[in-house]
């Protein structure tokens, strides 16, 4: 379960939750007319007639801080990967090699009692290794085994494609080392910031009581903590500015990388971490590789091993006895989401297993529920989306003839991973024992990490996926110019076989609308066809580029996420810019699939209006306010109902379709488009 390095990947949301104790009803899964509530005007709150009644129905669950379609669905998938593990865990003579790995993972997950009985044991040569630590030299040694575990401790490194030479996989050395989830965490100066830092030090106290030190001692353990993470963060940048691939692109010699904090050995690092022999790398942000020689001269040896052995406790938390577990869960989920419960056992082991060993999993679940079938229907609608947005780019008066051509030919580029992998990875290496539960994850972490570290310096492979295939979820690569849409999200209410084709385009169809256009949004627009980083815009189209997504930047600036917390626009720009543009390349793809024939109303719904109410469908959802507040800092998505509203306002087609008067609140007086 490892701590993964910054994702370039541009994903429809945020990780769906997983499921809820009771299964799924089937009937509920469908759009009916039933769902919506007429007694609110849809020209004045669109997500409020489409989901309201849902989100009235459906609260967020005890174990969750926020619940949606995309859970419903997620939970779905869930109860068929535990039926399958469940089966796995009997030691048959019969299993299959992949069989013995996830059935004994899981099956050593779901024994809490062993767990309970080997108390903080498994944890002993981790700690005792960090305690054997003599010097300062021996921190780069030290962070190596950490990192190869899993254990995200004062930076981050591993392998990623080359922005300027894409086709080909460099290391990287990124940012990290924090506890709590972004370094504003640590940085702002309000009140609410204030509290959730003064709490993380009284957990992280906490967490070194459960390790066996007095109350004193543990107390001084923690500020020492805040104050070397503190230290980080504020080398840190920001998560608005991380967005911008320039600012996270710098190629540097392992000399120079060294020059940065020579306080710290990056020879002995580099030469032990595992990774292939390479000469330079990717160093996302000097700035931090700068601050860290700071922080590691302004701190004690001591110092360092107190920190050390609180990323190892926290890194491990979830397979460590019910005391770390709940406090692990008490600061993480109550304090910071508002989730009320910890999730049952169950539940978490899945997700552990599907973390882990997600691919072996993935096997026997798009087996048992994703055909040839499934993954022609899909093409089909990719090809619509994609003639449309190429029809797109050819009318749109603000761009010239020669980006135009440039633009076409990045769209003729992309390449499209539907369901599962062609290429599925090698787990032959990897050993489960049943009955070691904390070592089965340090080993899992270990080997993903050889296999990341194994690409460096060979060609970009673009048949390894980012994720499993009952992921619910879907990505643009804008490295490899590629979309993902795994087996987990074709279905309703995403995609529906039994729905006509309004209503899938609006689900589905604006979904892959909104991952092609992530290709021309303020990030990837950055990218060409064979994913450099490189500017093949002509200077008049990209100010008239800019000028467009500022215009959505300001307008969902405006929106309140919770309380008087508003939208970061700039935070939000890629994620806004690409739900604009694919429900208009859907709809266009939409109106070419009817060739101008208008079908029949269903339930007295035109087919325009069931096309808008495919897309708030998907996005009916419910959150606490703690997780709101959360997501407003770390998140590049908007909230749900500025996902729907938000784009509905800017369409022509929209207030059409339900007849708004032009002073409707739903009818943006200045609409934005880009696409």
């Amino acid at each position: 379960m490892r701590n993964s390095l910054k994702m370039l990947t541009i994903s429809l949301m945020l990780a769906a939750a997983l499921i809820a104790e009771d299964k799924p009803k089937q009937a509920d899964v469908r759009f009916s007319e039933d769902m919506l509530d007429k007694n609110i005007d849809p020209c004045n709150d669109f997500y409020a007639y489409a989901c309201g009644k849902w989100m009235a129905q459906n609260p967020v669950p005890s174990d969750r801080s926020s619940w949606g379609r995309f859970n419903e669905l997620a939970q779905r998938g869930e109860f068929v990967v535990r039926d399958i593990l469940e089966k796995a865990s009997g030691v048959r003579p019969e299993r299959s090699a992949s069989e013995q790995k996830i059935g004994d993972y899981y099956a050593t997950c779901m024994d809490e009692a062993a767990i309970e009985k080997a108390g903080t044991k498994p944890l002993e040569a981790d700690l005792q290794s960090i305690a054997s630590i003599r010097s300062k030299d021996d921190l780069a040694k030290e962070l190596v085994r950490l990192h190869r575990e899993g254990t995200d401790a004062v930076f981050g490194f591993d392998s990623g494609a080359d922005f300027k030479n894409a086709s080909q996989v460099i290391a990287e050395v990124d940012q990290g080392g924090l506890g709590m989830p972004d370094r504003d965490y640590y940085l702002k100066d309000d009140a609410k910031s204030a509290e959730l830092r003064k709490k993380y030090v009284e957990h992280v106290a906490k967490m070194f009581t459960l390790l066996g030190d007095d109350k004193s001692k543990a107390d001084a353990e923690a500020r020492v903590v805040m104050e070397i993470e503190t230290g980080l963060a504020k080398g840190a940048l920001d998560q608005t500015s991380r967005r911008d691939p320039q600012k996270v692109y710098h190629k540097l010699s392992n000399k120079e990388l060294a020059a940065l904090s020579p306080g710290f050995n990056w020879n002995v690092y580099i030469e032990g971490v595992g990774a292939p022999r390479f000469d330079s790398l990717n160093v996302s942000e000097p700035e931090f590789v700068k601050n860290m020689q700071e922080v590691i001269s302004a701190h004690s040896l001591e110092d360092w091993k107190i920190y050390l052995r609180w990323h190892t406790v926290h890194s491990n938390a979830s397979l460590l006895p019910t005391a770390f577990v709940n406090e692990n869960f008490d600061y993480f989920s109550k304090t910071l989401q508002g989730t009320k419960e910890l999730r049952p056992r169950w539940k978490r082991c899945v997700g552990f297993t599907n973390n882990d060993l997600g691919e072996l999993v993935g096997q026997i679940y798009v087996q048992q529920t994703f055909g040839a079938e499934g993954k022609e229907r899909t093409l089909a609608m990719v090809e619509a989306l994609e003639k449309a947005l190429g029809e797109d780019i050819k009318s749109v008066s603000w761009m010239g003839a020669d980006t135009k051509t440039q633009a076409l030919g990045k769209l003729q580029a992309i390449t499209n991973r539907i369901g599962y992998p062609d290429k599925w990875r090698d787990y032959s290496t990897l050993q489960i024992v049943r009955g070691d539960a904390l070592g089965n994850s340090q080993r899992a972490n270990q080997h993903d990490f050889q296999r990341r570290l194994d690409k460096i310096g060979k060609p970009l492979d673009k048949r390894d996926w980012p994720y499993p295939p009952m992921t619910v979820n879907a990505t643009y690569d804008p490295t490899q110019n590629n979309i993902t849409f795994p087996a987990g999200i074709l279905q309703p209410p995403f995609y529906d076989n039994q729905a006509d084709d309004a209503m899938n385009f609006g689900g589905i169809g604006a979904v892959i609308g909104h991952e092609l256009t992530h290709g021309f949004d303020d990030q990837g627009s950055q990218f060409d066809a064979d994913g450099n980083l490189r500017d093949w815009w002509t200077a008049n189209d990209k100010k008239q580029f800019e000028e467009r997504t500022g215009c959505i930047k300001d307008q969902y600036a405006n929106f309140v996420a919770v309380d008087d917390l508003k939208l970061n626009g700039k935070l939000t720009l890629g994620e806004n810019t690409a739900d604009n543009g694919g429900m208009r390349i859907a709809y266009m793809a939409l109106l070419n699939t009817l060739a101008g024939k208008e079908p029949a109303p269903i339930d007295g719904l035109t087919a325009e209006q069931r096309f808008f109410l495919g897309w708030a469908n998907v996005w009916c959802s419910n959150r606490t306010d703690a997780f709101a507040r959360m997501l407003v800092t770390i998140d590049p998505h908007s909230p749900p109902k500025d996902r729907v509203n938000g784009t509905v306002s800017n369409m022509p087609e929209f207030r059409q379709a339900y007849r708004c008067a032009a002073t409707a609140p739903m009818v943006n007086q200045n609409a934005c488009r880009v696409w």
